[in-house]
């Protein structure tokens, strides 16, 4: 260390000043990219990383509050189910679609039911109807979306006739629930 000093000694004192300024910026530059840096790094990481989860805890409360908006509306609908006791899905669409005039369009309905959940039954109906005009298809649907029990199109598959554009293919399913 003494070998250090006494060049530092023989050294001029504006270039003893230049050394030492030089020193002081690599020191500080050392501190900067092993200091400062990570931490501002980090920081910005941490805040970002934040926001991510604040946004996956928004859409988590979305999820949630659609689930429990779902379950009561199910709850609902199997309830307004219960209560109309003797209520049959079939004859009812077969009614529905005697006021809409297109019964003679209706090409098979296929009835089926099964468990949703655990005490939660779902009856369905899958209706073919073909050569039907949008006006009749549009006031079918609606008519089943109105009625006071509750049911729901579940599924919806339109195709244009080939032979006739004004003309549609409708398959569509209406499901209704009920408890068990």
């Amino acid at each position: 260390m003494s070998g250090l000093g006494e060049r530092m000694m023989r050294i001029a004192p504006r270039e003893r000043l230049i050394l030492a300024g030089g020193g002081l910026a690599a020191v500080a530059m050392l501190f900067w990219a092993f200091a400062v840096e990570p931490a501002f790094t980090g920081a910005r990481e941490a805040a970002a990383a934040a926001q991510r989860k604040e946004r996956a805890a928004d859409d988590l409360s979305k999820i949630l509050a659609d689930y429990r908006r779902q379950s009561a509306r199910i709850g609902d609908a199997a309830a307004r189910g219960t209560a109309a006791k003797g209520f049959s899905l079939l004859s009812f669409l077969e009614s529905l679609s005697d006021q809409a005039r297109v019964k003679a369009n209706i090409d098979y309905m296929r009835p089926s039911t099964s468990d949703v959940t655990a005490g939660i039954r779902e009856h369905a109906v899958e209706i073919k109807v073909s050569n039907i005009r949008l006006d009749a298809m549009v006031s079918l649907i609606s008519a089943v979306e109105r009625s006071p029990h509750a049911l729901r199109v579940k599924r919806l598959n339109v195709k244009r006739r080939f032979a006739d554009p004004d003309l549609l293919d409708v398959t569509f399913v209406v499901a209704r629930y009920e408890e068990i």
